[in-house]
């Protein structure tokens, strides 16, 4: 039980102390004169001794969040802990992919550089930006965005390297309106969409009147679907056209308002979603987390406040190793 007389800032600094700890522990690079000073410092006191092993559980539950990660043929070997047997990495192993998540959520904004080379107009991570065309159509970029822009005399072309994007089109029917993608080219027959592009392909979403997607590939405009106003769906290259689905409209475009709305939605889904805003990576812990239900209206431009009222509501803490890399851990 913590002392009545530590102050909160006296924990959070023994906790801060004693991950410092773990980290170079496992790293792999600790001399015997660190195993020896890691000791020392474990032996001040019982609230230096709760701290350590609290990082250290917090360290086997980052190895167990990296593990349900990773094939499973890349895992290693029993190893018994405490009279029972857990699946980790060998510690060279889980302090590497530890090392490899803390400098890919450092990394993580620059990793899109080539995109944002190619762009004429991109945003940052937990950035949005408006802009308007020379046709006087307009474009919000939504977080970590990349996107180029043809104007011609009968073509108007944008290409969505990365991220989401909404936009509203000026009729022109002399100039075709078409957003390409890696995937696919949507053609806009209507006024107002959504596209989406990431790992999972192109997702388009119509707020207003009708859009076309086809696939990118030669031979695409014999698969041409059309998608109305409320609807949406998803091109892959590899799977191809995933059902179009009714959307809620206002729930979806919350974003555009800078709100976040999740309604019956699961806790893995909601990370996801904040990682796209969050200046680092936030990390589940415990599997068992991911199929909570989280329901609210939550403030867009700050992930960590979101946490904080998720934390008030759910059996979770979160733990922020780096400015970033946070985990979330079962209570």
């Amino acid at each position: 039980m913590t002392s009545p007389t530590q102050s909160v800032s006296e924990i959070t600094a023994l906790s801060d102390q004693a991950i410092t700890w773990v980290i170079l522990l496992h790293s792999g690079n600790a001399t015997e004169q660190d195993r020896i000073k890691a000791q020392q410092w474990q032996e001040r006191s019982h609230s230096h001794q709760k701290a350590y092993a609290e990082a250290e559980q917090l360290w086997l539950d980052m190895g167990d969040a990296l593990l349900l990660s990773i094939p499973k043929q890349t895992r290693t070997q029993q190893i018994p802990i405490a009279g029972q047997t857990r699946k980790l990495l060998s510690v060279r192993w889980l302090a590497s992919l530890a090392a490899a998540v803390l400098l890919l959520a450092i990394l993580n904004p620059y990793l899109g550089f080539s995109d944002y080379w190619l762009s004429d107009y991109h945003t940052a991570v937990g950035e949005q930006k408006n802009i308007v065309l020379s046709d006087g159509s307009r474009i919000l970029l939504d977080t970590d965005t990349a996107i180029s822009v043809q104007v011609g005399q009968f073509h108007r072309n944008i290409k969505l390297f990365r991220g989401q994007a909404v936009f509203t089109v000026t009729t022109d029917p002399q100039r075709p309106f078409e957003v390409t993608t890696d995937d696919a080219v949507v053609k806009a027959l209507g006024t107002v969409f959504e596209v989406l592009e990431d790992n999972q392909g192109t997702q388009v979403i119509v707020e207003e009147h009708t859009v076309s997607i086809r696939p990118l590939t030669e031979g695409g405009e014999e698969k041409t679907v059309r998608i109305n106003e409320g609807q949406q769906t998803r091109y892959n290259a590899k799977t191809g056209f995933e059902p179009i689905t009714d959307i809620n409209i206002k729930q979806n475009a919350a974003w555009q308002r800078g709100k976040l709305i999740f309604k019956n939605q699961e806790l893995s889904a909601v990370i996801a979603e904040l990682n796209r805003y969050y200046k680092g990576h936030i990390l589940l812990t415990d599997n068992k987390l991911a199929t909570l239900r989280v329901t609210g209206v939550f403030p867009l431009n700050d992930p960590q406040a979101v946490l904080s009222m998720i934390e008030q509501t759910l059996p979770l803490k979160q733990t922020h190793i780096t400015p970033w890399l946070t985990l979330i851990n079962s209570l």
